[in-house]
C-alpha cells in the first residue's frame, strides 16, 4: 500500500536550486525569510507566511532573497490523492487564474502546528499512522483552500480527470485530439476548451508533460537507455525528445541522468 507522505523535513539552510524535478505533489510552507520560485515562466516571490504548491508536472527553481529561509517542505505522492475533492484540486488542477504561492500568514500559528504534526507522525512509526498524516494533510489543505482567492469547486470535469488519468497510465500510446474526442463522445472544440478550463494547459501539453514526467523518473532510477525510454514514453525520436527535455530543464537527458543518480 503506497503512503500518501513521501516525505517531510523542516529546514533553515539556505537554498538554491536550478529548474528541477520531484516526481510528487510539493508543498512548502515558508515560517522565515524570503524566497522566489521560478515556475511556468513567472517568477513568484514568497515570503514568511506564504504556501508554495507545485504538482508532480511542476519544475521549478528556488532562488534565497534573504539570509535566513526556514520552512517546512512536504512531498505526497500523486497516486494517493482524491481528485473529486476541490480540497485537492490545490495539488492537481491549474485554472489559468490559479497561483502557486498562496498567503496563510492568519493561520500561521496553526499551520506550523499541522507540519509540527506531520513531521512527528510521519517519523513514528506508529499504528496507522498513514491514516492520521491524511487527515493532517486533509485538515492543512482545507485550510489553505480558505485562504485561495479563486473558486476551485467546479473545476473537477469527469471526461478532463478520466483523459488525465488515460495520460498518466498510458503515456507512451499515440494520443491525438480526434481520437480522444471522438473516444469520449465530445467535439475537438469542446475538448479542448474544457480540458483548459479545468487544467490550464492544453491537451497535448498536459500529455507531454506526463511523458517528461516519467522520462525523468526512468533517467533518475532506471538503466534503461535513453533511446528506450524516448520509445516506451511515446516520443517521436531521440533528437526531438533531447531538444524538449534540454527546453524544460536547461540540461540533457544524459546530465540529468548523472545528476539525479549521483544525489
Amino acid at each position: 500500500m503506497q503512503r500518501m507522505v513521501q516525505s517531510v523535513c523542516h529546514s533553515s539552510h539556505l537554498l538554491n536550486k536550478d529548474p528541477h524535478f520531484h516526481d510528487c505533489h510539493q508543498i512548502i510552507f515558508i515560517v522565515k525569510g524570503t524566497v522566489d520560485f521560478c515556475v511556468n515562466g513567472k517568477t513568484l516571490r514568497a515570503v514568511a507566511g506564504d504556501i508554495a504548491i507545485f504538482s508532480r508536472y511542476e519544475n521549478h527553481s528556488v532562488s534565497g532573497c534573504s539570509d535566513e529561509y526556514e520552512r517546512f517542505v512536504l512531498h505526497i505522492n500523486p497516486f494517493v490523492v482524491n481528485r473529486k475533492s476541490p480540497v485537492y484540486s490545490l495539488l492537481t488542477d491549474r485554472p489559468v487564474e490559479f497561483c502557486n504561492i498562496i498567503n496563510v500568514s492568519s493561520y500561521m500559528a496553526e499551520i506550523t502546528n499541522m507540519f509540527n504534526r506531520i513531521l512527528t507522525e510521519h517519523n513514528s512509526g506508529s499504528k496507522l499512522s498513514d491514516e492520521m498524516e491524511q487527515l493532517l494533510i486533509k485538515q492543512l489543505l482545507i485550510t489553505v483552500y480558505r485562504c485561495t482567492t479563486i473558486n476551485l469547486d467546479n473545476t473537477y470535469d469527469d471526461v478532463v480527470a478520466r483523459i488525465k488519468r488515460q495520460f498518466e497510465n498510458e503515456y507512451g500510446e499515440p494520443f491525438t485530439l480526434a481520437t480522444l474526442a471522438k473516444q469520449h463522445s465530445i467535439s475537438i472544440s469542446s475538448l479542448s476548451h474544457r480540458f483548459r478550463a479545468a487544467t490550464g494547459i492544453s491537451v497535448m501539453e498536459y500529455l507531454q508533460s506526463c511523458r517528461m514526467a516519467n522520462a525523468k523518473q526512468m533517467l533518475a532510477e532506471t538503466d534503461r537507455s535513453i533511446g528506450e525510454i524516448v520509445e516506451k514514453c511515446g516520443f517521436s525520436d531521440n533528437s526531438n525528445f533531447s531538444r524538449a527535455f534540454r527546453k524544460l530543464t536547461n540540461m540533457s537527458p544524459s546530465d540529468f541522468r548523472k545528476k539525479y543518480k549521483a544525489e
